[in-house]
């Protein structure tokens, strides 16, 4: 269902006031590129002198201003070592379990108005001080009564209301968006943002995320190379899960796990092969895998393990996104990017009236060079900008489904070039992916299939002697049929256009009258050109007279 996007002006103009109240306007000198006409717009903060000399600080304050919805951005930002200097990343890095707590008092309170006469029977202790605090939850270690050394992560109180309002200002921002890109149809940006409301709304059930931990211990549990800590049912409610202490080191702890003499190759090694199992077999994957919740358990260092905290958000595709996804990676591994494309156009993301040789030479000249490199030589950050512009020419869209799985990816990757970038995919990945098609296409696995299908053949196969006769005149009549489908759907496209255009317009009048009306306003209050209300006004008034001309283009 088509939804149109509703465009917060208030929520905007929040958004522009912490921006330029931390000026990240700065961020554009560390290679983020923006459109030329906001570049220009944005020349008179430069005025303005901002709070902290270190950029990093800024942007880290200005994101828990935000709330938490943008803390969780910052969460996945840090782990792309690629895209910002060390001292912006370090700064994003705190954003994973650093975030400003609540009253020590307040989270007592918390705690114990949930346990409710569990807290007296059966908790001996609890530390006030947090252990950690995240944009949504905080812990505190605490002991039963047998001794056993606990953790306790609860809700902050309110947070819910916060991450409603975080997401409407997403919205607004991916509905401009919308409006003013060219490309951000195909990117399905809104709808991106709609999937992230139910991931991260669901993330608040602590309850749903006992259960998530609890099934990814009993699938790892046998292997022996992740573990998960063991959840107290008893005391789990929708706000508060308790959970056995574990102790290990942080994943992005790299010197201290160098001086705990940990292998990193084998780490690295083994961080591939988990999470192509959990896709792969399992069909069920971490999917919030930012470094604070990864810990590595270096009791034998040679053959070390990972712990994998907070199970709220965890991941599955469809059987067709799987086959698709193995498809592209078994072709990359082989070279046979003819097949990449094919599996794009055969997956319907690229429609079938493109030149499938032309977009395999594209996928050919985009990724041919990163063949059996490792992943300090391979800039990812690049690539996907590579391959975005590249399939603008071939009408590819981004599909919202895939987006947990593209998070996970990011973070992983961030993770593996910090902790290991000699990383060779080719000698993990490959080996992995050729086992997984091959038990695919097993006897054994094929005949399961076709007993999965049994009922369905059953009550096909009267009417399959009358279908085969009908069939070609059925054939006929479909292709005439679409014929004068595709006659009716070009009219319609054209009339669409048209109306798109005197829409884009009409929107555009729309922005320019209401910069024009906040310039005002702005003028009336006695503020200066670098006041929030004047830079919102401004990049309203760009944005107006942008889709202005667009609509006569």
């Amino acid at each position: 269902m088509n939804e149109t996007p509703y465009i917060s002006i208030r929520g905007l103009a929040r958004l522009a006031r912490i921006a330029s109240k931390y000026r990240l306007d700065r961020l554009t000198t560390l290679g983020l590129l923006l459109p030329f006409w906001l570049t220009v717009l944005l020349l008179p903060l430069r005025l303005k002198p901002p709070p902290n000399d270190d950029v990093g600080t800024d942007f880290k304050l200005a994101l828990i201003e935000l709330g938490p919805a943008f803390i969780k951005l910052g969460q996945l930002l840090s782990t792309r070592r690629d895209l910002f200097p060390d001292s912006v990343s370090n700064q994003l890095a705190t954003l994973q379990d650093q975030v400003p707590g609540i009253d020590s008092a307040l989270a007592l309170e918390t705690i114990k108005a949930s346990l409710g006469d569990y807290f007296a029977s059966h908790f001996q202790s609890i530390n006030p001080t947090p252990l950690a605090a995240a944009s949504i939850a905080q812990v505190h270690e605490g002991t039963l009564v047998d001794g056993t050394q606990v953790v306790i992560k609860f809700r902050r109180p309110g947070i819910k209301a916060l991450i409603l309002k975080d997401l409407t200002l997403l919205e607004s921002l991916a509905a401009l968006l919308h409006k003013a890109l060219p490309d951000a149809g195909r990117l399905h940006l809104f709808q991106i943002v709609r999937d992230y409301r139910h991931v991260i709304l669901a993330e608040l059930d602590f309850a749903q995320e006992a259960a998530n931990a609890i099934k990814l211990r009993t699938l790892w549990l046998p292997r022996g190379k992740l573990s998960v800590p063991k959840i107290h049912p008893t005391f789990t409610r929708d706000d508060l899960i308790v959970m056995d202490r574990v102790h290990g080191i942080v994943i992005s702890a790299r010197e201290q796990l160098i001086q705990a003499n940990v292998n990193l190759e084998r780490l690295a090694n083994l961080g591939v092969e988990i999470f192509f199992t959990q896709v792969f077999i399992d069909n069920f994957f971490h999917a919030d895998m930012h470094p604070g919740n990864i810990l590595v358990d270096v009791t034998d260092p040679e053959n070390p393990t990972y712990i994998a905290l907070d199970c709220a958000i965890v991941g599955a595709l469809t059987r067709d996104d799987r086959n698709y996804l193995g498809r592209n990676l078994i072709a990359f591994f082989n070279e046979d990017y003819r097949d990449i494309a094919q599996a794009h156009i055969d997956s319907g993301w690229v429609p079938d009236h493109i030149d499938a040789e032309a977009f395999e030479a594209v996928i050919k000249a985009v990724c041919a060079p990163l063949y059996g490199k490792t992943m300090s030589e391979i800039e990812f950050g690049k690539l996907l900008i590579d391959l975005f512009s590249a399939a603008r020419a071939f009408e590819m869209e981004i599909q919202p489904q895939l987006v947990l799985l593209q998070k996970t990816l990011l973070n992983i990757e961030g993770i593996g070039r910090h902790l290991y970038g000699k990383l060779d995919l080719w000698t993990t990945a490959a080996p992995f992916m050729q086992r997984w098609r091959a038990k695919k296409t097993s006897l054994p696995n094929l005949l399961a299939e076709l007993k999965d299908l049994t009922p369905d053949l059953a009550q096909a196969l009267p009417n399959l002697p009358r279908n085969l006769l009908l069939a070609p005149g059925r054939l006929d009549n479909l292709t005439a049929s679409q014929r004068r489908q595709s006659r009716k759907l070009t009219d319609v496209q054209r009339a669409l256009a048209q109306q798109a255009h005197r829409q884009t317009q009409q929107f555009g009048i729309w922005l320019m009258s209401l910069a024009a009306i906040g310039l005002l306003i702005n003028a009336n209050l006695g503020n200066d050109f670098t006041s929030a209300l004047s830079i919102t006004s401004v990049i309203i008034g760009g944005v107006g007279l942008q889709q202005i001309l667009k609509g006569k283009g």
